[in-house]
């Protein structure tokens, strides 16, 4: 059996109990608030003859997820289950491809998402598409063709009144894309429309790493909230074990600040979250800072 095939049997569809408890290759599903859902979300889908899970795909960093949070895969809505369960085996299809995009599998995802787009599947799948093209376009670090994605998909989920869940997380990470592109002035101006989004517990994380995002490359930490928010901020990021893009940009801002206790203790905490979020390609500069740091337990970090 070869490589790939193995990795291909050991791949499994897993969704994660909440956002604390989500692990690399989970998947989160979320309402349209932005909300986590737990697994019997999806077994209840399945009770009324939906055989896959349709919506949103978020696969990031934040990474992403890609960057902009933990590598994480989003379906956004119960109620948006359906979309993908009128074609059962293009569904199954694009499952699988939100599976390995969650497991680091950036280059198998892109191809297996690109095959699907070639089939011409309707006029439902084109906005999940181009999310998550656009999420795996930016962790190979080809901004242009990330931002092109997310655009065109925004553009369509704009006319729509059903996933708005999806349109959201799309413009979050649009926002940070910017922001990592060196256009932080026009990532400003679509953080103005983020104030309109819903405060789920997964959009609450979002909107927070993308004001550490714009922060971060506009060098203005004057811009962040106040240390009681940051430290909620960084309460929040602890509790799970992925975010690392947000652990890294709290370490920093806690370095601004001069509080160089947190910062080490982000820069310790922020190895393990990296694993599957593609830091280098999804955002450079903030790569670069990082590989600029002391290490964790050096003294020059608590003198």
């Amino acid at each position: 059996m070869t490589a790939e095939a193995q990795a291909d049997k050991q791949l499994v569809w897993r969704v994660s109990s909440s956002l604390d408890s989500a692990k690399p290759g989970e998947v989160l599903l979320l309402d349209d608030q932005g909300q986590v859902l737990p697994p019997r979300a999806m077994k209840r889908a399945a009770v009324v003859g939906w055989s896959v899970v349709g919506g949103l795909v978020a696969v990031g960093s934040a990474a992403m997820a890609a960057l902009a949070g933990p590598v994480i895969g989003v379906a956004t809505g119960v109620a948006t289950i359906a979309t993908l369960g009128w074609h059962a085996r293009a569904g199954r299809e694009f499952r699988r491809a939100l599976a390995m995009a969650s497991a680091g599998r950036r280059d198998d995802a892109l191809a297996a998402v690109a095959a699907l787009e070639k089939r011409h599947l309707g006029e439902q799948f084109p906005p999940f598409i181009d999310y998550l093209s656009g999420k795996l376009e930016w962790q190979r670090g080809n901004f242009d063709a990330a931002l092109r994605r997310y655009e065109r998909a925004r553009a369509i989920l704009a006319q729509r009144r059903r996933h708005r869940g999806m349109y959201w997380v799309c413009s979050f990470d649009r926002a940070q894309l910017l922001a990592a592109m060196g256009k932080v002035e026009i990532a400003k101006t679509a953080r103005i429309e983020l104030e309109q989004a819903p405060r789920g517990d997964y959009f609450a994380m979002e909107l927070a790493l993308t004001d550490l995002m714009i922060a971060f490359h506009g060098d203005d930490a004057d811009r962040l909230p106040d240390d009681t928010e940051l430290y909620d901020w960084a309460k929040a990021a602890l509790r799970t074990s992925r975010f690392g893009v947000s652990v890294v940009l709290l370490a920093w801002a806690f370095r601004k600040r001069n509080d160089e206790d947190m910062a080490g203790h982000m820069l310790r905490e922020a190895p393990a979250r990296l694993e599957t979020e593609f830091l280098a390609e999804c955002a450079p500069k903030l790569a670069a800072w990082l590989a600029a740091q002391p290490p964790a337990d050096d003294p020059l970090l608590t003198e």
